[in-house]
């Protein structure tokens, strides 16, 4: 054995490892590594690549030597560790340190497989609350409806911001006396415009002179454009004349009415058919925000129920996985990536990691959780689930798919059947189908005891037909014991 290895259990999952490289080793590695700097270093009175090693070691250092392999070596005795220690880590472990000032010894952190111990999930209940409309949202809906209908109509009264007015606009720009020059910035009639005091129009300030005057106004009036504006006018003062031929408000509805409906759409002949559809969409929506909370409610329950015990690395790799999810859908919103948006949003990714790390754990222990009440419930997917899953993630192929259409849909199926994918699909029907499980429970349905499978209850029946037969010979056994021991008592030899 060349190795010596020491273990520490740590708190999370995880083995403190040291790993000791007999001495042996360590020469016959030092001097494979001394072959390799002689060929690269002068040394006065060798020649290249033929100097001794002690003379090497002088020259160089016994550290520099060691550096040449420490690395590789430390691969190398890392597996082999493993493999004696008999451990099969969760994920790669990490190096601490090297300490090579005497022996050479690798520090290490092993991450270990989690390890979950579910409580009595079997009597977990959570009730479930009852969905209900949401008359509120309902309303907004409408008044969304209502504004969709809204129109200009003829206001016999001053303009407001939002008004469409239509107007006649001249603007000349001035000269430094305040003398009109030939230079009209502006020359329109009947022009239709509405002041708007969020996006307010070029030169800044003209929204506001148009705001408070009545259809039939006239009205002068002088804007200087900024010296910093882009505006080829930038700088320039500008008189304006103004008049306003008429003046429109922007008017909702009051109330639904049979028209609106029949005009959102052709299912809908009354308002009341309108609204009862409202009302039946925001019920749905409600069930479905209800049943999304009543499963969180329940997957919550179970995990304050259990005991997880995992290694740190296992949230990382989980942010991992929801990092690389977040790139793929900011690339399908037409970004470069999630480092695009990162930067135009002044984040780092590190930062960004840290705001995932509260849902990454939480994740994290669900999926435990789950993958254990599969395991405890002898959850199985068969090929039936398999294909009628995968379908669905495929969807239907349309009647009228062309032979391309045709092929993509059948390399889709056939990606996902290949050997590299099955264990994944396999692990999100067995999640669907421990959550279903799992709410039956929390219920009160009356779910039966999970069902060994027919090879384990072979093999158990056998065990116990063993056992059995164990019993009886130990209790023989005892028996003869038993006699022979009696026989002693009395004087007399036992039984050979």
């Amino acid at each position: 054995m060349t190795l010596t290895v020491t273990t520490e259990p740590l708190d999370s999952r995880q083995l403190a490892m040291t790993i000791e490289v007999s001495e042996e080793r360590i020469d016959q590695e030092m001097r494979k590594a001394a072959r390799k700097i002689a060929k690269q270093v002068r040394i006065p009175g060798f020649r290249q690549g033929r100097v001794p090693f002690h003379i090497l070691l002088q020259f160089v250092g016994r550290e520099a030597i060691i550096g040449e392999f420490v690395d590789e070596l430390g691969q190398d005795v890392y597996k082999e560790a493993l493999e004696q220690e008999g451990l099969e880590p969760f994920y790669i472990g990490s190096l601490d340190n090297v300490d090579t000032e005497q022996a050479v010894r690798f520090h290490l952190t092993i991450p270990l497989p989690p390890e979950v111990s579910l409580g009595e999930y079997r009597d977990l209940r959570v009730e479930e609350e009852e969905a209900e409309a949401d008359e509120e949202q309902v309303q907004e809906r409408v008044q969304a409806i209502l504004e969709q209908n809204a129109d200009y109509v003829e206001a016999d009264r001053p303009s407001q911001y939002g008004d469409l007015m239509t107007i006649d606009l001249r603007g000349v720009a001035l000269d430094d006396e305040g003398n009109e020059t030939e230079t009209v910035v502006f020359d329109e009639e009947d022009w239709d415009v509405t002041p708007d005091q969020e996006n307010p129009m070029e030169p800044a300030g003209l929204d506001e002179e148009l705001v408070g005057l009545s259809p039939g106004e006239d009205k002068s009036f002088e804007i200087a454009w900024p010296e910093d504006s882009p505006s080829m006018y930038a700088g320039a003062t500008v008189r304006f004349a103004v008049k306003v031929h008429k003046t429109q408000a922007f008017q909702t509805p009051p109330e639904m009415t049979d028209e609106i409906a029949q005009n959102f759409g052709p299912d809908f002949e009354t308002a009341a058919d309108l609204l009862e559809d409202l009302r039946e969409n925001a019920l749905q929506e409600a069930k479905q925000r209800a049943e999304a909370e009543h499963v969180q409610k329940v997957l919550q329950e179970l995990i304050e129920m259990s005991d997880l015990a995992y290694p740190p690395v296992a949230v990382d790799l989980e942010i991992d996985r929801i990092v690389r999810n977040n790139d793929m859908q900011v690339r399908q919103m037409g970004m470069q990536g999630l480092q695009q948006f990162l930067e135009m949003s002044n984040q780092t990714i590190e930062d960004y990691r840290e705001t995932l790390r509260e849902d990454a754990e939480k994740s994290l222990q669900i999926e435990l959780a789950l993958v254990e009440f599969a395991q405890r419930e002898n959850l199985k997917v068969s090929d039936e689930e398999f294909e009628e899953h995968i379908g669905n993630v495929a969807g239907p192929l349309p009647e009228d798919a062309d032979e391309e259409a045709e092929k993509m849909h059948a390399d889709t199926l056939e990606m996902m059947r290949a050997d590299h994918s099955r264990p994944l699909v396999d692990s999100e029907i067995l999640k669907s189908k421990s959550v279903k499980l799992l709410l039956a429970i929390a219920r009160g349905e009356d779910v039966p005891e999970p069902v060994a499978d027919e090879v384990e209850s072979e093999e158990d029946e056998q065990s116990s037909e063993e056992d059995a037969t164990q019993g009886e010979s130990s209790a023989m056994s005892e028996d003869v014991e038993g006699e022979a021991s009696a026989e002693a008592a009395a004087g007399e030899p036992a039984d050979s």
